[in-house]
């Protein structure tokens, strides 16, 4: 059985974690043979767990919601369908895809990932909202995964909402906590507005200014991209900071963070949930994801898990981190949705 995904690499990485995860499982568990297609920082995920010759994308290629099925992009989509064979296709991100895989290739099998804003979000024009869930709605199978479930007037021809998938490497690891903390800025700076990028940079420095109060502790920095980087590098000085100049290996710091200062998505909210560090997130960004973020937060349900604003002051925010600090260690009840998810594909 061959099966091909195609995962949206921008801004963040949450639509390329989820998807490379079932892949891999449905690779490594059941024999599947896998191709993969992501394109900005997608690729670079991809390259840091071993795959190659990846095709990238260039402007022309994409615009906002995904990739153009039109332009170079979409060509080479239909073009490792035509040398691949694929009897399933999963997609993420992508509805433009959907609709015109649909169209030139009815007979495979699609299966689109979901977020739960991606059904269900207020903040968004209803006529917007109503044009995505006409193209989600154009898969064979619609998989919501998330933080809380969803119930949508839309018609799909069939629709399970479950709990988040986490990567499988996530599974294995056991947090001992150490005198490490770890500022996880994402992969949420290529394609976004200045606006975005900005907010990254002032987390960043509010870390800085925040690892000199807690001088017991070494504060590392994990810039998403160069530019993120270069910003925060400029007053970079104290020995307790470490910057890294690219998205670490997550098995690194989560094995031994003490505590995680991170944004409210999906992906990182549920992994930290799952394995019990305490975190301090940020909700920021459009109205769009602000709202995404809020109703991630209110599921939670999380004493160890606290969110904050950006116009936190550096006393309010050391006074967090040592309310988290001091906090027992947490016993994880999170029922995540790999194995549901996977059964579900298998059957078709």
């Amino acid at each position: 059985m061959n099966i091909l995904g195609v995962f949206r690499g921008f801004p963040g990485l949450g639509r390329v974690v989820s998807g490379i995860s079932i892949l891999e499982s449905l690779r490594d568990c059941y024999g599947y043979n896998i191709e993969i297609i992501s394109y900005l920082q997608g690729n670079k995920y991809l390259e840091s767990r071993g795959y190659t010759g990846l095709q990238e994308a260039i402007p022309m290629d994409y615009c906002s919601i995904g990739l153009l099925p039109t332009n170079k992009m979409g060509v080479h989509i239909h073009n490792r369908i035509k040398a691949f064979r694929p009897d399933v296709i999963v997609i993420d991100g992508e509805p433009l895809i959907i609709q015109s895989l649909k169209i030139s290739c009815p007979d495979i099998k699609i299966v689109t990932l979901l977020n739960p804003s991606d059904v269900d979000n207020p903040k968004n024009d209803k006529e917007a909202m109503d044009y995505f869930n006409a193209l989600y709605s154009l898969a064979d199978l619609a998989i919501v995964h998330g933080l809380r479930n969803v119930v949508t007037p839309y018609k799909y021809k069939e629709l399970l909402t479950t709990k988040t998938v986490l990567r499988h490497e996530i599974l294995g690891i056991k947090n001992k906590p150490s005198n490490n903390i770890y500022c996880v800025l994402g992969g949420g700076t290529v394609n976004v507005g200045h606006q975005f990028a900005e907010s990254t940079i002032r987390i960043a420095s509010l870390c800085q200014k925040v690892a000199e109060e807690l001088s017991d502790y070494n504060m590392h920095i994990i810039c998403s991209s160069q530019n993120i980087y270069d910003a925060i590098n400029e007053n970079h000085s104290d020995s307790n900071v470490i910057l890294h100049n690219q998205v670490l290996d997550a098995t690194k710091y989560y094995s031994d963070a003490s505590l995680i200062v991170t944004r409210s998505g999906r992906n990182t909210l549920s992994e930290l949930v799952y394995l019990g560090i305490p975190a301090i997130s940020f909700v920021l960004g459009c109205s769009y994801r602000k709202m995404e973020q809020e109703q991630n937060m209110e599921n939670l349900h999380r004493n160890n898990i606290k969110v904050a604003s950006m116009d936190i002051s550096v006393a309010e925010m050391v006074k967090l981190c040592k309310l988290l600090l001091s906090l027992p260690k947490q016993t994880s009840t999170f029922k995540y949705g790999n194995d549901i998810v996977l059964n579900k594909i298998l059957k078709l």
